[in-house]
Protein backbone atom coordinates (compact mmCIF):
# COMPACT_ATOMS: atom_id res chain seq x y z
CA UNK A 1 0.00 0.00 0.00
CA UNK A 2 1.65 3.22 -1.35
CA UNK A 3 0.82 6.34 0.93
CA UNK A 4 -0.50 8.38 -1.69
CA UNK A 5 -3.27 5.82 -2.85
CA UNK A 6 -6.15 7.74 -2.30
CA UNK A 7 -4.80 10.18 -0.46
CA UNK A 8 -3.32 13.67 -1.47
CA UNK A 9 0.15 14.65 -0.45
CA UNK A 10 0.37 17.29 2.19
CA UNK A 11 0.95 20.84 0.13
CA UNK A 12 4.40 22.48 -0.17
CA UNK A 13 3.12 25.14 1.36
CA UNK A 14 1.43 22.87 4.18
CA UNK A 15 4.78 21.12 4.82
CA UNK A 16 6.77 24.62 4.59
CA UNK A 17 4.31 25.95 7.61
CA UNK A 18 5.19 23.07 9.45
CA UNK A 19 8.75 23.33 8.85
CA UNK A 20 9.17 26.38 9.77
CA UNK A 21 7.82 26.07 13.32
CA UNK A 22 12.13 25.55 13.70
CA UNK A 23 12.78 28.15 12.50
CA UNK A 24 15.40 27.23 9.84
CA UNK A 25 14.25 27.98 6.50
CA UNK A 26 14.25 25.26 3.93
CA UNK A 27 14.68 25.31 0.14
CA UNK A 28 11.94 23.81 -2.13
CA UNK A 29 13.96 21.12 -2.98
CA UNK A 30 14.98 20.60 0.57
CA UNK A 31 11.17 20.50 1.75
CA UNK A 32 9.92 18.47 -1.30
CA UNK A 33 12.75 15.82 -0.11
CA UNK A 34 11.88 15.88 3.46
CA UNK A 35 8.42 15.25 2.73
CA UNK A 36 8.98 12.32 0.42
CA UNK A 37 11.83 11.14 2.95
CA UNK A 38 8.75 10.72 5.48
CA UNK A 39 6.16 9.19 3.28
CA UNK A 40 8.48 6.64 2.64
CA UNK A 41 9.14 5.75 6.31
CA UNK A 42 5.33 6.32 6.41
CA UNK A 43 4.79 3.81 3.91
CA UNK A 44 7.34 0.80 5.29
CA UNK A 45 5.44 1.84 9.36
CA UNK A 46 2.14 0.94 7.67
CA UNK A 47 3.51 -2.65 5.78
CA UNK A 48 5.48 -3.69 9.01
CA UNK A 49 1.94 -3.18 10.65
CA UNK A 50 -0.41 -4.86 8.18
CA UNK A 51 2.38 -7.83 8.01
CA UNK A 52 2.57 -7.73 12.20
CA UNK A 53 -1.53 -7.95 11.89
CA UNK A 54 -1.53 -10.76 9.36
CA UNK A 55 1.25 -12.70 11.07
CA UNK A 56 -1.17 -12.65 14.31
CA UNK A 57 -4.48 -12.99 12.39
CA UNK A 58 -2.57 -16.55 11.06
CA UNK A 59 -1.48 -17.06 14.71
CA UNK A 60 -4.93 -17.09 16.42
CA UNK A 61 -6.33 -18.83 13.74
CA UNK A 62 -3.51 -21.43 14.07
CA UNK A 63 -4.57 -21.80 17.66
CA UNK A 64 -8.40 -21.46 17.47
CA UNK A 65 -7.34 -25.20 14.91
CA UNK A 66 -5.36 -26.59 17.66
CA UNK A 67 -7.90 -26.28 20.28
CA UNK A 68 -10.65 -28.20 18.32
CA UNK A 69 -9.32 -31.29 18.23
Amino acid sequence: MSSGEGNSRLSLAECKKILSGDGVEYTEEQIIKIRDWLYHIADIAIEAYEIENENNDAGAIEFKNRNKT
